[in-house]
């Protein structure tokens, strides 16, 4: 494996920026399109905070996303699947304003409140694969594993915009299994990722397959 830091590098590298952050973006981005009227409603409850702050996120206005779901988080009624897309949201505007390591720990949190939370998942998985440590790969292969009750085969929906498709989430996991020196079930994986990426042209997807592929 160490002879192959510099190609594992490159793959980190890109896996941090495309999937994490996104597509040719550095952390810090933010937008305030939108912010004040959503920071401005009078919101009654968790759940209509955190679809307030989801929105604003979606708006790329990760600060104002901030200050919503952490208006959940210091609530009195937030249930724990209330807290939990809280915590996943406050993690994935950390990581967009941040980098991807800033989001680890409510990312850990979000999954102590509802360990099924998907947004959750595959944020702290994409975070713990751009450490690159073997032992945070190992979790990552944990974490996106259960993102399905059979271990693989999940299927993940961006709902909030945070700039992971299914297929890129089987890359992910691709990678992980292929630092782990299972070739077959990194074979699968990419397969998975190829069939499912239906711009198959200089993808994130593309591009991890094209360096697994080179890498004997």
């Amino acid at each position: 494996m160490e002879k192959r830091n510099p190609l594992i590098k490159t793959l980190l590298c890109m896996i941090l920026a495309l999937l994490m952050i996104g597509c040719g973006a550095a952390p810090g981005g933010d937008s305030l399109d939108g912010a004040n009227s959503d920071l401005g409603l009078p919101l009654s409850g968790a759940a209509e905070k955190n679809v307030a702050a989801w929105n604003t996120f979606g708006d790329s206005s990760y600060s104002a996303a901030k200050t919503l779901f952490n208006q959940t988080i210091g609530s009195g009624d937030a249930t724990a699947h209330d807290l939990s897309e809280a915590y996943a949201g406050r993690g994935w505007a950390e990581v967009k304003l941040n980098g991807s390591s800033h989001g680890i720990s409510d990312f850990r949190l979000a999954l102590e409140k509802n360990s099924a939370q998907p947004e959750a998942r595959v944020g702290l998985a994409g975070a713990l694969i751009s450490k690159g440590e073997r032992s945070d790969i190992d979790e990552a292969v944990t974490v996106l594993e259960g993102l399905s009750s059979s271990a693989g085969s999940f299927s993940f929906i961006d709902r909030y915009n945070v700039g992971v498709t299914n297929a890129e989430a089987h890359a992910m996991l691709a990678y992980a299994y292929f630092v782990q020196g299972n070739r077959a079930k990194s074979d699968e994986q990419i397969s998975i990722a190829r069939d499912l990426d239906s711009q198959f042209t200089g993808t994130p997807v593309d591009q991890i397959d094209e360096i697994l592929s080179f890498i004997p």
